[in-house]
C-alpha cells in the first residue's frame, strides 16, 4: 500500500527530478524542490488519494517521511471508512 512509486512518478513527471535522486533518504531540497514546489508536492497528494493533509502534517524533510505521512494517512482514511 506503499505511495512511494506513486509519489517518485509525480517528482519524475511533474517536478522534473532525475530518477536516480530518488531515495527514501533524499531531502526534499536535494531533490530540488524549494518551499513552493514542495506545497504544490503536497497539494497533489492530497489530490491523488483524497486526503486532507493537515498543516502538522506537511512538516517532513526527505521522501521517506512523506511517504510514511501519506501511509498513514490512507490507512486512518480506509479505516474510517
Amino acid at each position: 500500500m506503499s505511495s512511494y512509486e506513486d509519489i517518485k512518478e509525480l517528482l519524475v513527471t511533474k517536478f522534473e527530478v532525475k530518477p536516480e535522486l530518488i531515495e527514501p533518504g533524499a531531502t526534499l531540497a536535494d531533490l530540488g524542490l524549494d518551499s513552493l514546489s514542495t506545497a504544490e508536492l503536497i497539494f497533489d497528494i492530497a489530490e491523488k488519494y483524497d486526503l486532507d493533509i493537515p498543516d502538522n502534517r506537511a512538516d517532513f524533510t526527505t521522501l521517506g517521511e512523506a511517504v510514511k505521512m501519506v501511509d498513514e494517512l490512507r490507512r486512518a482514511k480506509v479505516g474510517s471508512a
